[in-house]
């Protein structure tokens, strides 16, 4: 698997379509924030669990990261139609900052116990069933 999996595939159906198009008709390759995040995981390996970079498995039970990780979605979904410097720009501008802050050892998983290892996705717990609806049929 890789990065571009998901967004070459998208790019090759909508690349001459995409141009001067609103955000509100981009069709959306994730349904949820759950399901960008259990793909975006693979791609954002850490080591969590030490002082200085936390991270929590139930991240979904935190209204803070909950926000900032469907943020980070939304935001990936709209630079995915750029195929020059989108995701560039994502990693510069959303994601890293949003991990960062996430992951601070003044965030909101501060007291979290959650551990992880560099070569693994980040942990990340499976929801309550119908905690989150695929928001593409709305």
């Amino acid at each position: 698997m890789s990065l571009f999996d998901t967004f070459d595939d998208t790019m090759e159906d909508n690349h001459d379509e995409t141009a001067g198009h609103t955000e509100d008709e981009i069709t959306a390759v994730f349904g949820n924030v759950y399901e960008f995040f259990e793909w975006f995981r693979h791609f954002y390996k850490r080591r969590v669990g030490t002082p200085v970079c936390k991270w929590r498995d139930d991240w979904w039970n935190c209204p803070e990261a909950e926000y900032r990780l469907t943020a980070l979605w939304r935001s990936w979904e709209k630079a995915r139609y750029d195929p020059a410097d989108g995701i560039a720009l994502w990693w510069r501008d959303y994601a890293d900052p949003t991990m960062s802050m996430l992951m601070s050892p003044t965030g909101p998983f501060a007291e979290s116990h959650t551990t992880g290892q560099p070569d693994q996705p980040l942990p990340s717990r499976i929801p309550p069933k119908g905690r989150f609806r695929d928001e593409r049929e709305d």
